[in-house]
């Protein structure tokens, strides 16, 4: 160890180390790092600090602050630290004063009077941060209202706070969210007082009203953890909760899906259900080709975004609904899917990105308009269940075969419920499209739906 660093660990009690000395202590300790070849990004690095304090106030003046019913003495050199404010404005207006006296809370000052002492100042909670910020502006403190903006985020959530770094939240998908936007609101906010305003009116901290172990789970995947899912409802809360705090690249985390590899097309795919599926995430990459008549089909590819990167799969879409139906006509030996209501409306969003090749439609049932979209399907490939009964994959011709040789009515249409099922989206182009099912489950009448049923 230097000589100048032992005199500097050897200091007694009573030593005191002048302020144009500290720039240059500091610069001492930054070159005896480098001399170590500790890394720049290390948490034990010491920063080049410029501790000079301008001359406002002379330095060695003391001044006194009646702030409400307590006093602090502050000298010229801690109230020149963060200057120019309402402090030094007044004194030197007022050459002849040393004593000012201001209706504010002693209780916020007494971390504004640490602040201008030099020292780092702790935020206990959201009201303590809405107070500072509120009298930095007032006093005209910009060194603290800087200070306070790069705090990270203190937040209630049904009266439990919540602290945390801002930079958990800047991934893309994640910001802007609702914390940012609350805090950006609350910088540009009228209401924050100005030097011109005799007493600033109140403003209080936003209370989320949620459920705080639902924002800790989140706040902990933010930090890169993985959320132990207990049940699908406690993914459902988890899903909407960062829809409502607009984590968006978490969301997709958390949306339940599976990636595998289809060995027969050699390319990987995605099943996500209906509900989750993002248009932005669809791609037809056959749109803008040549699109010659006998060019096979292009499978609808999907990309998660925020997570996926623009790494495109095979996307099957796994729809769970009882608005579902599928219709065989056995004389004209054709299928097709009926989708109404809600999930009708969900589909036909998705599918107007990639093509125009569908039949939607509103009817009225009992006096309400109820949506429906009809698609061209095929079934021939799909593996599934009719009233719990494993369907070979002849079932489709063996169905229609039995309904001609009974010789029913030509315009008879078999129905099935699909409760359960997946597809992909075949395209050519925009203008044809094939939904091919993959997976099904169904029922053909409300006996087999009761069978279903459990007691309580």
């Amino acid at each position: 160890m230097s000589s100048e660093l032992a005199s500097m660990c050897s200091l007694t009690p009573g030593s005191v180390i002048a302020l144009n000395e500290i720039p240059q202590t500091f610069d001492f300790m930054h070159e005896q790092q480098s001399k170590l070849n500790m890394p720049q990004n290390s948490q034990t690095t010491v920063k080049k600090i410029n501790f000079q304090i301008p001359v406002v106030l002379p330095h060695e003046r003391m001044y006194t602050l009646n702030i409400g019913n307590e006093k602090f003495i502050l000298s010229g050199a801690s109230l020149s630290f963060d200057s120019p404010s309402y402090f030094t404005d007044f004194f030197l207006s007022n050459s002849n004063e040393t004593i000012l006296s201001i209706d504010r809370s002693p209780k916020v000052f007494q971390k504004i009077y640490l602040h201008l002492q030099g020292y780092s100042i702790e935020i206990e909670n959201e009201y303590e941060f809405i107070y500072l910020l509120m009298d930095s502006s007032y006093f005209k403190l910009t060194k603290l209202r800087e200070r306070l903006m790069r705090e990270g985020f203190i937040i209630s959530i049904s009266n439990q706070t919540f602290r945390f770094p801002k930079e958990i939240m800047t991934q893309k998908g994640n910001y802007p969210n609702l914390f940012s936007i609350f805090y950006n609101r609350i910088i540009d906010d009228p209401l924050i007082p100005k030097q011109t305003t005799l007493i600033p009116p109140p403003l209080s901290p936003t209370i989320i009203n949620r459920d705080p172990k639902i924002f800790s789970q989140l706040l902990s995947a933010l930090h890169g953890n993985q959320i132990e899912i207990t049940s699908d409802s406690h993914r459902e809360d988890l899903l909407k909760d960062c829809t409502y705090y607009q984590f968006f690249a978490l969301e997709q985390r958390l949306i339940p899906h599976k990636i595998s590899k289809n060995p027969f097309t050699g390319r990987e795919e995605i099943t996500i259900k209906l509900e989750h599926l993002k248009k932005k995430g669809l791609l037809n990459d056959s749109i803008g080709e040549m699109i010659e008549h006998e060019q096979p089909f292009t499978v609808i590819k999907y990309s998660r975004p925020y997570v996926d990167d623009g790494i495109w799969r095979d996307l099957i879409v796994q729809i769970n609904s009882s608005d579902v139906t599928l219709l065989i006509n056995p004389s004209i030996k054709f299928t097709t899917l009926i989708l109404k209501g809600k999930i009708a409306i969900k589909m036909k969003s998705i599918l107007a990105s990639v093509t125009d090749d569908y039949i939607y439609e509103e009817e009225l049932i009992w006096g309400v308009s109820v949506s429906k979209l009809t698609l061209l399907i095929r079934m021939d490939k799909a593996n599934g269940f009719i009233n719990g009964n494993n369907m070979d994959n002849q079932w489709i011709s063996s169905l229609i075969n039995a309904a001609l040789e009974k010789g029913n009515d030509k315009n008879q249409v078999i129905e099935i419920k699909l409760t359960k099922s997946q597809w992909t989206i075949n395209v050519q182009g925009r203008n044809k499209i094939w939904m091919d099912c993959v997976k099904f489950d169904g029922l053909t009448d409300v006996y087999y739906f009761n069978q279903s049923r459990k007691f309580l």
